[in-house]
């Protein structure tokens, strides 16, 4: 008699290279100043970038909550006993608290966003409670979102029966979220999320703000007298851990771009969409979508920058000077020499030789 094997073919799982877009703050209008909210509830805002706005992951910072009622106090002075209770509460100087109405959200779902970083200063703005139902509205909307409570997004990307696997970690300088102000904490947590997945993608909000903040400095920064973290140091030490990519925002600027260990590393994407409360002139004004596209294995294969001009109560456009290009080639070659990375004026990005 035969003998008949029966052999079964299992595919080998191969990690597939990825697309991945970014872009900076974004904050569709708020309730909490006056004018603050834009006409026809934002449809149009995002009609110059829609197209740009592509790719397996695109990933945003969503500055704020969502929400149709409530009082915001983040900004409330100390009482003073001697204040009559009807009055309101005397308000700090240069404090901005934003309250965006549930009714704008769609507006980041048409544009093309698929996951938003809620781990930064803005968060809280209305309280616990509004900070954990903007997650549920987003959620509610296909959005992923990542950050407060140490949350991590993971993904798939699949192509017939090949796939990769993306863990998504965002950072900040506050208790609610992995605090980047920990090196060691950072460490252990993308170390943990690495022996999980085939990519680690590492976005943070931190570094100090204004138009005096576009170069990275060596050590730690500071806003006023709050820290704002070492972020050369905290940065290379979750490549090391085993970060892929690095992408950082909170300046309110664009910063410069380095490769470490082949690994791409963007301080900061500037303000993006930005209806009001931010100023956007000058260097505020510059803003990008940053393109990038890794192997399954986490190595760096292609970049570019699209250099966009944000006007107030406009929203981003493209930007024929390419002005966001120009300056992010110069603060690239001062702050990081022969790590930097090389921008083209066509806005491709190339490693140093």
């Amino acid at each position: 008699m035969d003998t008949i094997v029966l052999v079964h073919h299992y595919p080998i799982r191969a990690a597939l290279p990825v697309r991945l877009s970014f872009t900076g703050d974004i904050n569709l209008g708020t309730t909490t100043l006056p004018d603050g909210l834009p006409p026809n509830d934002g449809r149009g805002l995002l009609d110059g970038v829609d197209s740009l706005l592509a790719g397996d992951l695109v990933i945003g910072n969503f500055e704020g909550v969502l929400a149709d009622t409530g009082t915001s106090h983040k900004c409330d002075a100390p009482q003073d006993p001697r204040r009559r209770r009807r009055e309101p509460p005397p308000q700090r100087p240069n404090c901005y608290a934003f309250s965006t109405p549930t009714r704008l959200a769609p507006r980041l779902i048409e544009a093309g966003f698929t996951h938003l970083n809620l781990a930064n200063n803005h968060a809280n703005d209305m309280g616990l409670e509004a900070r954990i139902a903007s997650d549920s509205i987003l959620r509610s909307l296909g959005l992923r979102t990542y950050g407060p409570g140490g949350t991590i997004s993971i993904d798939t990307v699949r192509r017939g029966d090949s796939l990769t696997i993306i863990g998504l970690v965002g950072f900040t300088t506050y208790p609610f979220a992995p605090n980047l102000l920990d090196i060691t904490a950072s460490v252990r947590l993308v170390d943990s999320v690495a022996r999980l997945t085939d990519l680690v993608i590492v976005t943070f909000h931190g570094g100090a703000e204004g138009t005096g903040a576009q170069n990275v400095p060596r050590g730690a920064e500071f806003l006023g007298r709050e820290p704002r973290g070492d972020l050369r140091a905290w940065s290379h030490a979750v490549i090391d851990a085993g970060a892929d990519l690095v992408v950082g925002h909170g300046p309110h600027v664009l910063r410069g771009l380095e490769f470490y260990q082949g690994r791409l590393i963007a301080y900061s994407m500037g303000n993006f969409l930005t209806y009001r409360g931010f100023t956007l002139d000058g260097a505020l004004g510059l803003t990008a979508i940053l393109q990038v596209e890794l192997s399954g294995e986490g190595n760096y294969l292609a970049a570019r920058i699209v250099p966009l001009l944000q006007q107030p109560r406009v929203g981003p456009r493209q930007d024929s000077t390419r002005a966001a290009t120009y300056l992010l080639q110069r603060l690239s070659r001062e702050d990081f020499g022969p790590s930097a990375a090389r921008i083209g004026d066509d806005g491709t990005i190339l490693q140093s030789p």
